[in-house]
């Protein structure tokens, strides 16, 4: 039997389907009632949850029809309690906001995900969004290398600033299908690799203005509370796709609030702007936004979601011995919070990538430790085929790094991406594609080449 509530109880109400959820660092309250509903398995640890509904859905339940059963019956139940719907799964966003219509249920309702689901529309639809996003033309149709370059001269020039500029498919794109174009005939050569791809048949493209000397950055932030922490590239002279495409080491930083508001100053009043011109006032929950920073004055949007992008984003966000983005998003939901001053890490956190590259993984190499306390994880065993990274989480090496001191960290960062070197017997190919790592299997390969990943 359903056991009754307080008056002043908050119910909230955990939907999981393939994500694992560790709670370990949520204290337990009182006057918050946790629920969890999920498949069996999905709890690393069920003693900081009070009830916990298991559902065995069918393997190919893509509607998840069971799970969204249960937890319609429970918003029904503890309907007097105001209930909170949390997702962690991008796949779960969808049939939960119908759920909150539904049951009328406090939280996004499916037209508002619309927003998060297609971010360059909602640039366009926001005029307080298109006034601080980077600059960009869009491009439709099948490819016509020399036609749209000619169309396109005028408007690079006069609409972004001309080149180098990014120009990437508006749906479905991978790193490898992002172009990063320095001229005019490099513009021709990347629609020419699109037109002839048997991978991408896209019709819509976007050609944004190309940022140098910039920070990229996705900051976790909450409408009640503003900025809770955010997560920098290093990297100033190149993106983080680049490094990716290039298969070139790079590091991203963890920055709390504080120490987000000491080092990217104006950011915080940046992301609340985002969160005004998007997000209903009542909306209690954690948002995700993404752009670069320049300086105080130059600030871009880029997009926004409602969970991590990666598992690395994940990691990161767990590091700080505070809070992991799981017990941020549920104490999000209970409104503003007093800050407890006693579970504060003042430590400067980052983690060093070293993306994936076709081939073998001969030797994993000893990363000698630094001054700054350090954990080392091996994406990929000796031995083990790889193939070209394409997304964040796509790396043979990860290196984690904190330090008190962030000069001292930074100067460990550089000196392991500087000397660390990655033996790999790659496949030479006879020509390399610039578009998706899918392309690779229609080519011949040669005999395997012994070489060396660098950080050059």
């Amino acid at each position: 039997m359903t056991s009754v509530v307080s008056s002043s109880e908050h119910v909230i109400i955990i939907v999981l389907w393939k994500y694992r959820l560790s709670l370990y660092r949520w204290k337990r309250r009182d006057d918050v009632k946790i629920i969890v509903v999920a498949p069996p398995r999905m709890l690393v640890d069920e003693t900081n949850v009070d009830v916990y509904y298991q559902v065995e859905p069918p393997i190919r339940d893509h509607d998840h029809c069971l799970l969204m059963h249960k937890v319609r019956e429970l918003c029904s139940i503890f309907s007097s309690k105001n209930p909170k719907l949390v997702v962690f799964e991008r796949s779960l966003q969808r049939p939960i906001a119908q759920i909150r219509r539904d049951m009328e249920v406090d939280g996004f309702k499916p037209e508002q995900l619309l927003h998060f689901m297609h971010a360059e529309e909602a640039i366009t639809m926001r005029n307080g969004l298109a006034a601080i996003s980077l600059r960009q033309c869009s491009l439709s149709g099948t490819p016509q290398p020399d036609t749209w370059a000619e169309a396109v001269r005028n408007q690079v020039t006069s609409l972004i600033g001309g080149f180098p500029a990014v120009v990437r498919p508006l749906r479905h794109h991978c790193a490898h299908s992002v172009g990063f174009i320095r001229n005019e005939n490099e513009f021709k050569n990347w629609f020419r690799f699109q037109r002839n791809s048997s991978v991408h048949r896209n019709e819509h493209y976007v050609v944004q203005e190309y940022v140098d000397d910039g920070h990229e950055f996705n900051a976790v932030c909450s409408s009640t509370e503003g900025i809770l922490g955010c997560i920098s590239a290093i990297e100033t002279h190149r993106s983080v796709l680049e490094c990716i495409q290039n298969q070139q080491s790079y590091a991203l930083e963890y920055l709390s609030a504080n120490q987000t508001r000491d080092i990217f100053p104006g950011l915080e009043s940046f992301c609340i702007q985002v969160i005004k011109s998007v997000f209903p006032s009542s909306y209690l929950g954690l948002i995700f936004i993404r752009g670069y920073y320049k300086d105080h004055n130059e600030i871009f949007f880029l997009g926004f979601g409602l969970e991590p992008d990666s598992e690395t984003a994940r990691h990161l966000y767990a590091l700080p011995q505070s809070c992991p983005w799981e017990v941020l998003a549920l104490t999000a939901q209970l409104g503003p919070q007093p800050e407890d001053s006693t579970n504060v890490d003042n430590n400067y956190h980052l983690v060093i990538n070293f993306p994936s590259a076709e081939g073998v993984l001969i030797h994993q190499t000893n990363i000698l430790r630094r001054e700054s306390n350090m954990r080392v994880s091996w994406k990929s065993a000796e031995s083990a085929e790889m193939k070209d990274s394409d997304h964040l989480d796509d790396n043979v090496l990860q290196v984690f790094l904190w330090n008190s001191n962030r000069t001292k960290l930074l100067a460990d960062c550089n000196d392991i991406m500087r000397s660390t070197d990655i033996t790999i017997d790659r496949n030479a190919l006879n020509e390399r594609h610039s578009l998706c790592r899918k392309n690779v299997a229609k080519l011949t390969a040669k005999e395997l080449v012994r070489s060396c990943t660098t950080t050059d």
